[in-house]
């Protein structure tokens, strides 16, 4: 059973099992609007975000350094971008040292997360979901600095 069929919002009683999963085990709040799951970026959780075709450098660049971390498929109007989760590190880049294509998500910005529901390709997705026995995160300052070197 893959996790987003595990995370699925079926009736069921008792507690959210997203919410269960997310917050319990890696401390990250969950929302749910409309029937969605969304990730809320807060608490030094952030997002890189960068064009898919673009972030091959920039993920073999973190596992280089040892830190890859979770990172979500997200379809857009643009083509699909990749949201790499990161550790705030109590400050964000200035935005504008940042190359034209990559935007750093941060405090009060809603991800949507894979609910199982959609098909390949047709709404968020993991590409590396996050792992209950890796759940640190890389730096926002290791990924910018991958983001630069591509």
């Amino acid at each position: 059973m893959t996790l987003d069929q595990q995370l699925r919002p079926d009736q069921q009683t008792g507690p959210d099992p997203a919410e269960a999963f997310y917050g319990g085990v890696f401390g990250w709040s969950v929302r749910r609007q409309g029937g969605r799951l969304f990730l809320a970026l807060e608490y030094g959780l952030c997002a890189v975000t960068l064009p898919k075709l673009t972030a091959g450098p920039v993920l073999a660049h973190l596992r280089e350094l040892g830190c890859a971390g979770p990172a979500l498929i997200l379809p857009t109007q643009r083509g699909p971008r990749l949201a790499i989760l990161a550790d705030a590190d109590g400050e964000l880049p200035m935005c504008g040292g940042l190359p034209a294509d990559v935007q750093v998500l941060d405090s009060g910005a809603l991800i949507p997360l894979p609910d199982g529901r959609a098909g390949v390709g047709m709404g968020p997705e993991w590409l590396s979901a996050p792992d209950p026995r890796r759940r640190w995160l890389p730096s926002v300052s290791a990924v910018i600095a991958g983001t630069r070197r591509r």
